[in-house]
């Protein structure tokens, strides 16, 4: 079984986590941050969510990482993936995919969670890179 975890955008995997490197305690206590942030609530889909469950949190959370990408934030983009592997310790792979439509740009994120291979160019994760 692989310890990999790839996030694809279009089709192309753009960034790759090692859970075989342990996270370091700064990043975890940030990472516990977001989830209080985020406890406060936060709009998703245009509609106000009040007390977020761990779903709506992973979505809120993947989009946000499709954003960072989209703007070549790569430290958010880091930060935001090591959040969705950390938090969903069954995740393989996660897939975003955009379209555009009449009423604008549309992201869709997939998570999966069997054993799946892909190629690609990629942002290898190092923890000791995230926060300094």
């Amino acid at each position: 079984m692989s310890d990999k975890v790839g996030f694809l955008m279009e089709g192309q995997e753009v960034l790759s986590y090692d859970r075989s490197q342990k996270l370091p305690k700064k990043q975890q206590e940030y990472l516990n941050i977001l989830d209080k942030q985020m406890d406060e609530g936060f709009v998703l889909s245009d509609k106000k969510i009040e007390q977020p469950n761990l779903q709506q949190k992973t979505q809120f959370i993947a989009l946000n990482l499709v954003n960072a990408l989209s703007q070549n934030d790569d430290n958010t983009a880091l930060i935001m993936f090591t959040y969705l592997v950390n938090r969903m310790p069954a995740l393989k792979q996660a897939k975003a995919r955009s379209k555009q439509t009449e009423a604008g740009q549309q992201i869709g994120v997939e998570f999966i969670f069997d054993e799946v291979k892909t190629l690609g160019q990629k942002i290898e994760f190092r923890p000791d890179t995230l926060l300094h």
